[in-house]
């Protein structure tokens, strides 16, 4: 028994009859309404509602009004759009106003609950790919007093959690006891600078970004912090915008990482999932391809002999192929590195760890043109542990 709470809005009362028999028959709780006034004013009663079903065509308020007010109201709600009168122009507003799918009359029943949970599945892994609430975490380090608490105030002043720290040795004890997300470290400090403290905050392996500050900038020096493994390297005096700005986009950088984490490990579960459970294998399938068709990373897939089966929207965009252009080429269609993970180099850590992230592959478009990029990835093994392909996510 599930026990999702589901809102039918119809004016035909056959199929609220319909609806509310097959979806409690499948173990969900269902309230049914015949108008958009009634179903707004529930919506916003008692225990919250997970689904709404929703008839366009209705007297007093009409379907696509009742979509937007609702997702007005209760932005997370799932609502998934009915109607007997199918048209562009609705399916485009039904999309606008976020409505996870739309769906034809008459109603399949099996439609509509393959559909329910299609939509929950998808509503978990979103909530699960979301930020934490708590604030990002900084730590500053630098030999100057005044520049420490200059930074410390600038980032509390935004809302960060923001420590200081002495010396590149202060910033190693302190990453060994607690999670930070972005180091901001100037580079020329005594003992450790910030070439050596980029090396050893490496060598802890810890998903922390480093941001490089100096009042001596240098071509040299920005290349060598960049080189080391720095995300960015700043200049001093400390601008309040700039750091700002800087770390920004840090936090969206590492937001993208874990994400990328989370779906590399949800797609390996799905694909186990689907080797073991044949009985499910064409639902699963379909589940997976629509999180993979809507994820805002390029995703590729290739069989064992490293030729592409499987290429989602934002890689197509990103090469710019049709789907039927490229599917069954080899990899190395669309990378200028001949030897690269898609194709056996680090397969063997992959195995051993389960996935390889951040490796960098030179894209080549259909037009021609080489763009830069990072890739993870993560090997698709079958029930022997054989590796049957590769699965990988990249960015610009």
């Amino acid at each position: 028994m599930t026990g999702e709470r589901v809102l039918v809005i119809d004016d035909e009362e056959i199929i609220c009859t319909l609806l509310k028999d097959t979806l409690t028959d499948a173990g969900y709780q269902v309230e049914t309404v015949t108008n958009g006034i009634e179903g707004l004013e529930k919506l916003l009663k008692g225990e919250p509602f997970d689904i709404l079903l929703i008839d366009i065509r209705m007297p007093k308020k009409d379907g696509i009004q009742v979509l937007k007010e609702a997702k007005n109201r209760v932005p997370d709600i799932i609502t998934i759009i009915m109607t007997g009168y199918p048209s562009i122009e609705t399916i485009r507003e039904a999309s606008e106003y976020n409505a996870f799918d739309y769906i034809t009359k008459p109603l399949d029943p099996d439609e509509i609950c393959e559909c329910i949970k299609r939509s929950l599945e998808v509503r978990k892994l979103s909530r699960e790919l979301r930020v934490p609430e708590k604030p990002p975490s900084i730590l500053v380090v630098d030999d100057m007093q005044s520049a420490l608490f200059l930074s410390e105030g600038i980032l509390q002043d935004e809302g960060y959690h923001a420590e200081i720290a002495q010396n590149g040795q202060d910033v190693l004890e302190k990453l060994k006891q607690k999670h930070f997300d972005i180091v901001v470290a100037d580079l020329h400090m005594p003992g450790m600078d910030g070439i050596e403290l980029l090396n050893n905050i490496k060598k802890l392996d810890i998903k922390t970004l480093v941001i490089i500050m100096t009042a001596r900038p240098s071509i040299e020096s920005a290349i060598l912090s960049f080189r080391h493994g720095a995300y960015d390297y700043i200049t001093k005096p400390i601008d309040s915008d700039t750091i700002i700005n800087t770390i920004h986009r840090g936090l969206e950088k590492r937001h993208i990482e874990v994400n990328t984490d989370k779906l590399l490990r949800r797609l390996h579960d799905l694909r186990q999932q689907m080797i073991s459970e044949n009985a499910s294998l064409v639902k699963e399938k379909d589940m997976m391809n629509s999180i993979i068709d809507t994820a805002p990373d390029a995703i590729i897939a290739t069989d064992e002999h490293a030729n592409i089966c499987s290429i989602n929207d934002a890689a197509r965009g990103l090469f710019g192929y049709r789907k039927e252009e490229i599917l069954g080429k080899p990899i190395d269609t669309l990378f200028a590195e001949k030897k690269n993970f898609f194709e056996g180099t680090d397969l063997e850590t992959m195995v051993k760890e389960g996935n390889v992230y951040n490796y960098p592959l030179t894209c080549i478009t259909k037009k021609g043109a080489k763009i830069k990029t990072t890739w993870s990835g993560a090997p698709i093994l079958d029930r022997d542990e054989k590796i049957k392909g590769v699965v990988g996510i990249g960015r610009k």
